[in-house]
């Protein structure tokens, strides 16, 4: 069975993203271990099961690019028509996150099997419960836009940790990270096996009120960095962010400390012998990276065919989205400590 894919938004990570991720190097190689495809169209090219019929965008020269360089047959500016005529099995949402939840609600309500969709989910919590809702209530597969769930390097770190061999999971540590743009928690939660948060308190470095705004409810948050963060969860584990602009990850189990380097590149792993405080070195395999796009996309197909959620689901996702939405209320608050679910479900938040 081939699966027919609708496009909305055919701009960066649609599309142009590939030229600009293989100009980063280090060293004679990529930066990050960024292996391709990493644009959704390309990713599509690859996997058999998948069809793209349309794209959508408001700029009609964008939308033309778009379907020349992916062979796309047909073009649309309105999304609703694109779903009403197309009828695509799956959505990749692209587009800036203000225009995601009423996207993903109208197809979700009109036939749409799964979503591919972009990080920030969405620029509310009064927006992602309605997104939950038409989900669930259509029986729509959801998989996210942030990486490291699909990467080589976060798997192999999920998997040592929950072997048993370093004791159980304990706490996860970030030392760089925005609240919703999605990366952070995501990543902070997988690693903890997406357990439900019970307080959540932080602080930023600096807050962007939209222009004009005083009422505390609308923000930019491009530029709105994580000074500190702790969540504590129902099974005893804890989150913790040090705002120090290092992008690398800890996790701390009962007998060792995993470290994710250089975005994830590879593993650091040490374990302690128990009868004293030092952790020696142990060794770790390295991974061969794939491709996160492919990954991402054949999880979402096999999700649809299986009626299971894969790993970067619709809850984990949820999870995630009011952490994010937790902090802002726990520092407009002095950065006391708050119980989900948060209150102010209006407060609107655009990231990317």
């Amino acid at each position: 069975m081939t699966f027919k894919v609708g496009i909305i938004g055919c701009g960066r990570m649609a599309s142009s993203i590939e030229d600009q991720a293989q100009e980063s190097r280090r060293g004679g190689r990529r930066a990050t271990p960024l292996v391709m495809p990493y644009c959704h169209a390309g990713g599509y090219t690859i996997v058999e099961e998948t069809e793209m019929v349309a794209g959508c965008d408001i700029s009609e020269e964008r939308l033309s690019a778009f379907q020349k360089r992916w062979n796309v047959p047909r073009g649309y500016t309105d999304f609703r028509e694109l779903i009403d005529k197309e009828k695509p099995d799956i959505l990749s949402i692209t587009t800036r996150p203000e225009q995601h939840a009423e996207a993903m609600i109208y197809g979700a309500e009109h036939g749409v099997k799964g979503m591919y969709a972009e990080k920030p989910l969405c620029c509310s919590l009064a927006e992602a419960d309605a997104i939950r809702d038409a989900f669930e209530r259509n029986g729509v597969f959801l998989e996210y836009g942030p990486w490291v769930r699909s990467s080589a390097c976060y798997r192999q770190a999920r998997e040592i940790a929950t072997s048993g061999e370093l004791g159980n999971v304990e706490s996860v540590l970030g030392f760089s990270g925005k609240s919703c743009n999605g990366h952070t928690t995501d990543a902070l939660l997988y690693l903890l096996g997406d357990p439900n948060p019970v307080s959540i308190q932080g602080t930023f470095d600096e807050l962007h009120p939209v222009e004009g705004d005083t009422s505390n409810m609308r923000f930019l948050d491009a530029h709105a960095p994580i000074r500190s963060a702790f969540v504590a969860f129902d099974n005893g584990t804890t989150l913790r962010v040090a705002g120090v602009g290092i992008q690398e990850l800890e996790l701390y189990c009962e007998r060792g400390i995993i470290r994710i380097q250089n975005i994830a590149e590879s593993l650091y792993v040490r374990k302690t012998d128990g009868r004293s405080r030092c952790y020696d070195p142990i060794e770790v395999k390295p991974v061969t990276h794939w491709s996160n796009t492919e990954r991402k996309i054949r999880e979402l197909v096999e999700s649809i065919k299986t009626r299971k959620p894969g790993v970067s689901n619709l809850r984990a996702t949820m999870l995630g989205t009011e952490i994010g939405f937790g902090l802002y209320e726990s520092h407009l608050q002095g950065g006391i400590a708050v119980r989900p679910p948060i209150p102010n479900r209006e407060r609107w938040v655009s990231s990317w």
